[in-house]
C-alpha cells in the first residue's frame, strides 16, 4: 500500500514537472515571436542613425559661425606684391654710415614699418647730399617706395627733398655705367610722394638724398625690389 501511495506521488510531481517544461517553452516561443515581429517592424521604417567612421567629417557640415578661425592670428596682410624683396634685407655697398635710426616721433607708427633712413646733408662745403647703395647682381626688375622726409623743427616741416634712384651696371670692359632711373623732387612732411625706378639689369642702387634744410631725415617706407 505504501508502494504505491509513492509511485502516486511520484507521477504527479513528474506531470508537474513536465507541464513547467511545457509552460517554459511556450514563453520562449513567445518572446522569440514577439521579437521577430518587431525587429520586421523597426526594419521597414527609416534606418536607424549611425555614428560616423573614425575621422569622418559630419555629412552636412553647418555654415561657419562667429568664432570660426580664419587665417593665423597675427599674420600681418602683404605689404608688397608677390615675389618682391624687401630692399632693407639686401646688402649695404657703400654709404652705411649715412643711414640713421628712425626718429623717435615716428616710431611704432604703422606705415613706417621697416623704414629705410638716410639723414640729411649739412648743405655746408661738399656735403650737399647722401647716398647708400645697396647690391642688385641683376636679379631685380623695379624699385618702389614711398618717400616721407621729416624735419624735428617746427619751422621747417614745410621743407623740400629731392631724392634720386640711380643704377650702376659693370660692363664686359670693367667699366662702370650709373644711370638716374627714378627721381622725386616735391616730397614733403605732409606729402609724401612714391618712388619707382627700373633697376632691370642693375648691379647697384644708390637712393641719393637732397634735403632743404639739415638737420631732418628722409625715410623710405615699404622699399622693395621686385624679383626677375
Amino acid at each position: 500500500m505504501q508502494d504505491s501511495t509513492e509511485t502516486s506521488a511520484s507521477s504527479r510531481r513528474g506531470a508537474a514537472w513536465a507541464a513547467g517544461l511545457a509552460a517554459a517553452g511556450v514563453l520562449v516561443a513567445t518572446v522569440a515571436l514577439a521579437r521577430d515581429v518587431f525587429d520586421w517592424r523597426a526594419g521597414s521604417g527609416t534606418p536607424a542613425a549611425t555614428s560616423p567612421a573614425a575621422g569622418a567629417g559630419p555629412a552636412n557640415p553647418s555654415p561657419a559661425g562667429p568664432e570660426s578661425v580664419g587665417p593665423e592670428t597675427g599674420t600681418p596682410p602683404p605689404t608688397n606684391a608677390p615675389g618682391s624683396v624687401r630692399l632693407d634685407t639686401l646688402a649695404v655697398e657703400a654709404g652705411a654710415a649715412n643711414l640713421v635710426k628712425l626718429p623717435r616721433q615716428l616710431a611704432g607708427q604703422p606705415q613706417y614699418d621697416r623704414p629705410i633712413v638716410i639723414g640729411c646733408p649739412s648743405n655746408s662745403g661738399a656735403d650737399k647730399q647722401r647716398d647708400v647703395t645697396f647690391r642688385l647682381h641683376r636679379r631685380y626688375l623695379d624699385l618702389t617706395s614711398t618717400v616721407r622726409p621729416f624735419f624735428p623743427s617746427p619751422d621747417e616741416r614745410a621743407g623740400v627733398v629731392h631724392v634720386y634712384a640711380q643704377v650702376a651696371t659693370r660692363q664686359t670692359d670693367g667699366t662702370i655705367t650709373r644711370v638716374t632711373r627714378g627721381q622725386q623732387f616735391d616730397a614733403r612732411m605732409d606729402t609724401p610722394r612714391d618712388l619707382v625706378a627700373d633697376v632691370e639689369g642693375a648691379d647697384e642702387l644708390t637712393l641719393r638724398v637732397q634735403c632743404q634744410y639739415p638737420g631732418g631725415s628722409v625715410v623710405f617706407t615699404a622699399a622693395a625690389v621686385s624679383a626677375g
